[in-house]
């Protein structure tokens, strides 16, 4: 066991006051931290190798035998450990049934020009995604899909909200993940003769009209105006998901999730 463990008795310990502010502030207090609840989401961030800062546990909430073995795990870390009861740890999780352990860790998303892309990339880009939970979603289908990469452009929620975790199922940490300004993100693509692939509603092709084979990048707009001029302008291809009933469009992610997995439909023949 290589982890110092300190227990922590009063709420008005500095470091729990710190993770009570992080959590209401959903993330936005740091640039470079994230705090990280949910057996599934730690065990992904342990196996990508996220570097973890502190470690606060309650073992009354620490019930079954993987959870108990996840625990042992982190304690054989080179990292400050504290142990809380548990009326103090459901006042600092975010979950109402939190699981007994949440990791403050470091987290960066990749610049552009970081990035090393496989010779045919597929690239996911959510623009001004409003939503945590949407903006999880995206990152969760990316992953399932196969996605090299997945890029946040002109941010409008922030990775590190709860929910945004959460709704990404710790998959955050299995993909590669950046964030730009609209304007340096199309230079980049287009200097890289990545195409672009814009799904609006009033697109010209079918979404399953496009070659996907190729070095692609998909685009999909935010819930509320869509795609930006400025993509829809400078895509490559406009493409439409056909909608049969009243309404015109899909959610952002089942929208996302139709375009991918035609993409790997046609890269996987």
């Amino acid at each position: 066991m290589n982890a110092k463990i300190t227990e922590i008795t009063s709420t008005k310990n500095t470091r729990i006051k710190n993770l009570i502010k992080f959590r209401n502030k959903n993330g936005k207090i740091t640039d470079n931290e994230i705090i990280i609840e949910g057996y599934r989401e730690i065990e992904r961030a342990i196996k990508a190798e996220i570097e973890f800062k502190e470690v606060f546990f309650c073992h009354k909430l620490i019930k079954n035998p993987e959870e108990k073995e996840l625990l042992q795990r982190i304690l054989g870390m080179n990292i400050e450990v504290f142990e809380i009861e548990k009326d103090t740890f459901t006042k600092i999780a975010y979950k109402n049934n939190p699981f007994g352990i949440i990791v403050k860790a470091v987290f960066n998303p990749i610049q552009l020009e970081e990035l090393k892309l496989p010779q045919n990339p597929l690239i996911l880009i959510g623009e001004a995604i409003e939503k945590p939970g949407n903006l999880g979603a995206l990152i969760r289908t990316a992953d399932g899909a196969g996605v090299d990469t997945v890029i946040l452009s002109d941010k409008k929620t922030d990775f590190r909200n709860p929910n945004s975790l959460r709704a990404s199922t710790g998959t955050l940490f299995s993909v590669n993940f950046a964030e730009s300004d609209t304007k340096s993100l199309i230079k980049y693509l287009k200097s890289n003769n990545i195409k672009i692939v814009a799904a609006d509603p009033y697109g010209s092709k079918l979404y399953s009209e496009i070659d996907y084979t190729q070095p692609i990048a998909i685009v999909v707009g935010s819930e509320d105006k869509g795609l930006s001029k400025l993509y829809k302008e400078q895509a490559d291809y406009l493409v439409k998901i056909p909608m049969m009933g009243y309404a015109d469009s899909l959610n952002v992610n089942q929208a996302a999730t139709i375009v991918l997995y035609e993409a790997q439909r046609q890269r996987l023949k």
